[in-house]
C-alpha cells in the first residue's frame, strides 16, 4: 500500500514526482492557495473552480529525489517525495472506496474483462483490510493501492476526499492513454464490442477524432433498481436489469484523457479541455444503484436492460 506525504499543518494529501516529470502537491482547497518553492522555482497552482481542489505543479521539470527540502509561504520543509509506477499508454481505472471489501474484486475482475489495465484504488475506510483482499492484485501489478485516509467531505469544499483523489490520479498517471474516473457501483456497458481498446480506437478512427483536441470521453449513466430484494452476493447483481431510461443530463461519468485536464470535479472536467459526448447506442455505464446501500435503489419498474450479459457469461 502506498502512504500519501501528509503535511497536517499545511493541508497537504500528497506530494509526488510523476510521470512527466513534475513535481505534484495535491490539496484541498480549504484554505489560502499557499507559496511553495523548490530552489527558487515556484509552483503555480491550478485551482479548481468548483473550489474544490489545489494542484501546485513546479515550473520545470526535475529529477526523481526520495527526499527534498520545499520552502512553504517562507518556512523550510524537509520531506519525502512519492513515486508511484508508470502506466504510458495505458487504459487504467481509479476510484476511491469506503467499506467495499465485498464488491471491489468483482468490479475489478469485469473491468479487467473488457479490456482495462490497470486499476487505482484508493482506500478511505477505516478497517484497513483491502491489502488483504486485494493482495493477489496488486501482487500481480493490476492494482496501486493508496491510502487516502482523509475527510470524504470538509466544510469549505465537499467532496474533498473524491476530487482530491481524481486529481491525484489525473496528475499522477498523466502519460496514461485514458483514466475511468467511475464509483465500484458503476459497470462499463460497451453496447457494440466486448474490449474497450478495440472500441475506443473505432470510435476514434470512424468519427475522426483529434484526441489532442479533446479532454475525456463521456458516458451517460442508467440506474439499476432491486426492489425484488434479490440477491447481491457475489456477481449475482448483474442479473438485476430492472432500471429507468438513460440519464440524458447529469450523473455522467468520464473516460479523462489526462494531459488535457487541468482539474476535474467527479462527474466534469473543470479546466481542460472539452468533454466529447459518447453516444449511448455505443457505450454507458449501468449504475447498481443499491449495491452495498440498503437505503436506496428499491424503485420499482418494469424497464428491463440485460444488455451487459455479453460481458457477464464468465463471471455467472
Amino acid at each position: 500500500m502506498y502512504l500519501p506525504i501528509y503535511i497536517s499543518k499545511y493541508h497537504i494529501y500528497d506530494i509526488c514526482h510523476n510521470d512527466n516529470d513534475n513535481l505534484i502537491i495535491i490539496s484541498p482547497a480549504e484554505n489560502k492557495i499557499l507559496n511553495i518553492k523548490y530552489k527558487d522555482n515556484i509552483f503555480y497552482v491550478n485551482i479548481c473552480p468548483h473550489k474544490h481542489t489545489y494542484i501546485y505543479v513546479l515550473k520545470h521539470k526535475i529529477d526523481y529525489e526520495p527526499e527534498i527540502c520545499i520552502n512553504i509561504n517562507g518556512n523550510n520543509i524537509i520531506t519525502k517525495v512519492n513515486k508511484y509506477p508508470e502506466f504510458k499508454n495505458e487504459i487504467i481505472m481509479s476510484t476511491i472506496v469506503c467499506n467495499e471489501d465485498n464488491y471491489i474484486k468483482q468490479w475489478i475482475l469485469f473491468h479487467k474483462n473488457i479490456g482495462v489495465k490497470r486499476f487505482i484504488i484508493y482506500d478511505n475506510s477505516k478497517k484497513k483490510t483491502l491489502e488483504n483482499v486485494l493482495a493477489d492484485f496488486i501482487n500481480q501489478h493490476i492494482v496501486i493501492l493508496i491510502d487516502w485516509a482523509y475527510p470524504y467531505r470538509l466544510k469549505k469544499t465537499g467532496f474533498s476526499g473524491q476530487t482530491t483523489q481524481q486529481n491525484h490520479s489525473i496528475w499522477t498517471f498523466n502519460n496514461c492513454k485514458f483514466i475511468g474516473l467511475f464509483d465500484v457501483d458503476e459497470y462499463i456497458n460497451l453496447q457494440c464490442n466486448t474490449n474497450i481498446n478495440i472500441f475506443f480506437n473505432n470510435l476514434i478512427q470512424n468519427n475522426k477524432i483529434n484526441i489532442e483536441h479533446i479532454g475525456s470521453f463521456r458516458l451517460l449513466n442508467k440506474f439499476f433498481y432491486n426492489s425484488q430484494n434479490l440477491s447481491t452476493n457475489g456477481f449475482d447483481f448483474l442479473k438485476i436489469y430492472n432500471c429507468n431510461k438513460i440519464n440524458l443530463k447529469k450523473h455522467e461519468k468520464n473516460f479523462v484523457i489526462p494531459k488535457n485536464v487541468s482539474t476535474f470535479s467527479i462527474h466534469v472536467i473543470t479546466k481542460g479541455k472539452r468533454m466529447y459526448n459518447v453516444p449511448h447506442n455505443k457505450i454507458y455505464f449501468n449504475h447498481y444503484y443499491f449495491l452495498n446501500k440498503l437505503s436506496r435503489g428499491r424503485n420499482k419498474t418494469n424497464i428491463i436492460d440485460d444488455s451487459i450479459q455479453k460481458h457477464t457469461h464468465i463471471f455467472l
